[in-house]
Order: C-alpha cells, then sequence, then structure tokens
C-alpha cells in the first residue's frame, strides 16, 4: 500500500499506515515541579495527537537533504521503529524547520513540516513537558 505523498491525516488507536509511512505523534510526559510550590493538578500525560504523514515527511528528507534538516534526518527511525525528539533537540529542529523555504514545496511537504514546527514551538513553550515520537508505519 502506497501513501503517494499525501499528507497527514489523523491517526487513531488501531490505525493502519502504510508502509513508507511514519506516525508522528505529541506526547504529554510528566515534568517534576522545580519551584517547590504546589500547583494544581499535573496535566493528564500520554499522546495528545497523532497523524500519519502520508510518506511527506520521508519525501521532504529526501527533497532537503540532512544539512537542511539534520535534527529530522537524526531521528528518522527506519533504522530502530521509534524515535523521540526530545528538548535538547526541540530547539535545533525549530531553527531547521524555521531557515526552510516552506513555499517552494509540496503541500504535503509544506504541511508536515508546519505540524512539526508548531508542535516544536509548543514543546519549547512547555519546558521539556511535550516530546515528538516518529514511528515507523509498519
Amino acid at each position: 500500500m502506497r501513501s503517494a505523498t499525501g499528507g497527514p491525516r489523523p491517526y487513531g488507536p488501531g490505525g493502519e499506515a502504510a508502509e513508507d509511512e511514519y506516525v508522528l505523534g505529541l506526547y504529554r510526559v510528566p515534568v517534576k515541579a522545580r519551584t517547590g510550590r504546589k500547583g494544581g493538578p499535573a496535566p493528564r500525560t500520554g499522546r495528545l495527537a497523532a497523524y500519519a504523514d502520508g510518506g511527506a515527511l520521508r519525501a521532504v528528507l529526501r527533497r532537503l537533504g540532512e544539512r537542511a534538516l539534520p535534527t529530522l534526518a537524526r531521528h528518522e527511525p527506519d533504522l530502530d521503529f521509534s524515535s523521540r525528539i526530545k528538548q535538547p533537540s526541540m530547539a535545533a529542529l525549530v531553527r531547521e524547520i524555521e531557515q526552510v523555504d516552506r513555499a517552494r514545496l509540496p503541500a504535503a511537504e509544506r504541511e508536515v513540516l508546519g505540524l512539526l514546527l508548531d508542535w516544536g514551538r509548543r514543546a519549547l513553550a512547555e519546558d521539556g513537558a511535550l516530546r515528538i515520537v516518529i514511528d515507523a508505519g509498519q
């Protein structure tokens, strides 16, 4: 089954991804409070959103190459089926995507980079509470 670089589509529990797709997920993880103050209830942890990428991430990495997107190239999960982008890499990911001229990319590739950029900015704002997970759709 080929996805033909169709761009992100919602991916739910039990969903199927084509063999050339990645599943992109945004997850909330528990973070210990460092202030010593008692806060309200902790936010719910677990998956916040997930999308099958329609083959667009592989396509944009082929098109732009490792030099333009080294963080994404390093986290491409083909070798171990899953990759988690954590706080130290998140700032680099956001900087790299911001430097890409997304207007010249096909719509699906532009959409997947826009999604990752939005998630990366959100993760930076939440100071380590969010992770981006990229799973091979196999």
